[in-house]
């Protein structure tokens, strides 16, 4: 009798083991940072870890060895200190008036910003952190044509476009539209971070 217990024991144990061990993988592979030679690439990041996001973006530009642009909610000189990001375009989505502010209300200006960069800069990486707050100071609609013709000149340069995004921030119809239209990756950061 005993001997079954310790046998359903050691099954229990490798069971678990397994399915820690599958989850990891599935957690990792759920980050695209093998979309490197897939130029001309949007991605949406589903996810609520900010620090992810931003180390997602150094790691995808370390690895294209190109030029970064950030937008973002967080002040300039946050993320300078923070992430020690030092030779990227930082714009910050405000309405404030500073040299790196770009008015969130003001799509067409920051469309064009962004195509500046990309035609300039061929394997650019931009990052765009702060779709929640787009959305609440446009409408979901204006928004999502921002996105859809930022995409397109994405693609036409050859950039990669990370977008992080919380998907309880939308409705079950506005995320179905958004990845309709851009790749969608699931990050499993709790996991992820627990056996890092």
């Amino acid at each position: 009798m005993s001997g079954i217990m310790l046998a359903g024991g050691i099954l229990f144990i490798v069971g678990v083991v397994v399915v820690v061990l599958y989850l990891i993988v599935i957690g990792k592979r759920d980050l695209p940072f093998d979309v490197t030679d897939d130029l001309g690439t949007c991605l949406v990041l589903k996810t609520t870890a900010v620090d992810t996001d931003y180390n997602s973006y150094l790691d995808l530009k370390k690895k294209q060895n190109g030029q970064g642009m950030i937008i973002s909610r967080i002040y300039p000189e946050r993320l300078l200190k923070k992430y020690s990001i030092n030779d990227s375009t930082l714009l910050w989505l405000s309405y404030e008036k500073t040299d790196s502010s770009i008015d969130p209300s003001s799509l067409d200006k920051l469309e064009y910003l962004v195509y500046d960069f990309v035609s300039v800069n061929k394997r650019s990486i931009v990052l765009l952190d702060g779709m929640e707050y787009l959305i609440l100071q446009n409408t979901f609609e204006e928004t999502l044509k921002f996105l859809q013709s930022l995409s397109d000149h994405i693609i036409l340069n050859g950039a990669i476009l990370i977008i992080p995004l919380d998907p309880a921030s939308l409705d079950e119809k506005q995320l179905s539209l958004i990845e309709r239209e851009l790749e969608t990756f699931q990050v499993n950061h709790r996991l992820m971070r627990f056996f890092e």
